[in-house]
């Protein structure tokens, strides 16, 4: 029969293990070293294990500044976090993605080629409603996007997914991610042949409870030419030597910074009764000392004490104490 005629390998090792019988060998071993030395052409790895580690620290550090961001500007809990980086074909990519999608091409100066973020439609959809004042409510059906939620993501959510990502990608190259246009179906994709090598890197988004993937998808020849920089070497060189002029950039930024300041003179508690019935030339008495030192708030912290005063025809307060960090005073819970 065909299956009992002996390859030429194990025909090999028979002949080794005649000829030289000290020798113990295990055919199940050999033949898993062959199995792993095979190199599928089809599929060939332009990226190395060096670069997949590379990317993964840049995205890390993109996932913790877009958290704090969007945390911010949706005051809620954003968590965002790598969830795996791969190599795959970009036909494999496309053919993975749901219809429709949520699917933004950038641009990215000053490489010739795109990079591709791929947003679900539940989780565009949920931004959406948190940006606009909702309480974050999943769809029941996902639907392609409506034009004024098209725009909402753009100027709100992904303009700033660009900057930050550009900024990510600063100590390997100086990057820019430009949208360039958004596309809902993913067969219509035509930034890449089905045969082109791209890493895949796969984000979890969470919030509210809800949790689910955002992708980005680099294609090798867009890299290329940075490949060599997408080290780990390079990338610790770059933490190690601060750029002094982006240090007195930030010292600049944050000087001028615009913060409110202001003085409390007192507090009481009045009916709403006596509030309606007060007029020209009442007093309403406040619960501090004339001679108590006022509270001077940076936004809804203490963090000076001062006496009012008098600077020609101006009125002010004079700083007298300046209040240790564990004297501070918390946010009003009124």
């Amino acid at each position: 029969m065909v299956e009992d005629i002996l390859t030429q390998e194990e025909i090999d090792l028979l002949i080794k293990a005649v000829t030289q019988p000290h020798l113990e060998i295990d055919i199940e071993e050999e033949e898993k070293r062959q199995e792993e030395s095979r190199y599928d052409f089809s599929r060939p790895n332009r990226f190395s294990k060096e670069h997949i580690r590379a990317l993964h620290r840049v995205h890390e550090q993109f996932c913790r500044t877009y958290s704090g961001y969007m945390a911010a500007k949706l005051r809620n809990r954003v968590d965002v976090k790598v969830q795996s980086i791969e190599q795959i074909l970009f036909g494999d990519f496309v053919r993975s993605l749901p219809n429709p999608s949520v699917l933004s091409i950038y641009k990215v100066h000053p490489l010739e080629g795109y990079a591709i973020v791929q947003f679900s439609p539940d989780i565009a959809f949920l931004l959406h409603d948190r940006l606009c004042g909702g309480d974050g409510v999943p769809m029941r059906r996902s639907r392609s996007l409506t034009d004024i939620e098209v725009a909402v993501l753009k100027r709100q959510v992904l303009s700033v997914f660009s900057s930050l990502l550009s900024d990510a990608w600063r100590d390997v190259a100086e990057l820019s991610f430009e949208l360039d246009y958004m596309e809902s179906n993913p067969q219509f994709l035509q930034v890449a042949v089905d045969r082109d090598a791209v890493a895949l890197i796969t984000m979890r988004f969470e919030l509210n409870e809800i949790s689910d993937m955002i992708s980005i998808c680099l294609p090798h020849r867009t890299l290329e030419p940075i490949l060599k920089n997408l080290t780990h070497i390079r990338m610790f060189e770059s933490l190690q030597q601060p750029d002094p002029a982006r240090i007195q950039l930030l010292k600049e930024q944050v000087r001028a910074a615009i913060v409110p300041v202001e003085v409390e003179l007192g507090r009481t508690m009045v009916s709403v009764g006596d509030l309606l019935d007060l007029s020209t030339g009442d007093v309403v008495v406040l619960e501090r000392k004339k001679h108590e030192a006022l509270d001077v708030k940076i936004g809804s912290m203490t963090k000076f004490k001062g006496t009012p005063g008098r600077l020609g025809q101006r009125l002010g307060v004079v700083i007298t104490n300046v209040l240790e960090p564990a004297d501070e005073g918390g946010q009003d819970d009124e």
